[in-house]
């Protein structure tokens, strides 16, 4: 149901996003294999670390 709002998607159904893991549906984000397809873990962390910090922004002016 959600993958037929997202219009960006790339490959095999991967997620297409910004540099912090934003898709292009406000307050939708996605970060690690979803994203950028099988890579390591430190990668996917690091994904992880900056979608959180996208989402805490996107939360926070929402108020």
């Amino acid at each position: 149901m959600l993958r037929r709002g997202i219009h960006n998607l790339w490959g095999a159904g991967y997620i297409e996003v910004d540099e912090n893991g934003a898709s292009n549906i406000p307050g939708i984000f996605a970060g690690g294999d979803i994203s950028t397809g099988a890579a390591t873990v430190i990668s996917a962390m690091g994904a992880g670390k900056r979608a959180a910090r996208a989402i805490h922004d996107y939360i926070t002016a929402q108020k």
